[in-house]
């Protein structure tokens, strides 16, 4: 027992961390410098968008993983939610996971909303930096709640299959 409620605690501390990371590390985008937009600029955009959307299909699995426990079956291990740290360690897990998804969301919708300021704009071919700019603070969040989220899940995996 002493050893999953400090599992709950360094989970609670992981989460508090990341949302601490993302409030102070959070830059505003006022001022965007433009970058001549090319093929490589493109690419670069594109690896980040296909990065993104792997995290959030990685995100996915791991909260298909962690509701199992829920859903287990009679004989197999089981996450039990009156049981105080392991409800810690699942809600701390599941917060992560699901603003690593929000997080992707809002990427996405920033890198459309780019792609169509620079679609309609006249004259010599630019686009707003994307990739060194507040623009990006999504994809950087997302990565990290997703680590938080990988790491938490496999506490609560450790603490239901291995603890009890």
């Amino acid at each position: 027992m002493r050893i999953r409620a400090i599992l709950a605690i360094v989970s609670v501390f992981l989460v508090i961390g990341i949302l601490g990371y993302t409030a102070f590390t959070w830059e505003a985008v006022n001022i965007v410098k433009d970058r001549e937009f090319n093929e490589l600029i493109e690419a670069g955009i594109q690896l980040k968008v296909e990065q993104s959307r792997s995290e959030f299909q990685l995100a996915l699995l791991v909260m298909g993983a962690l509701w199992t426990l829920i859903l287990a079956k009679k004989n197999e291990a089981k996450l039990v939610l009156s049981d105080t740290p392991e409800l810690l360690m699942f809600c701390s897990a599941n917060l992560l996971l699901l603003l690593s998804s929000w997080y992707h969301f809002s990427y996405i919708e920033d890198i459309a909303y780019i792609y169509s300021i620079a679609g309609g704009m006249k004259g010599p071919s630019t686009i707003p930096d994307v990739l060194g700019s507040g623009i990006n603070n999504p994809y950087r969040f997302q990565f990290w709640c997703l680590l938080g989220g990988v790491v938490v899940t496999a506490l609560t995996l450790i603490s239901a299959h291995k603890l009890k």
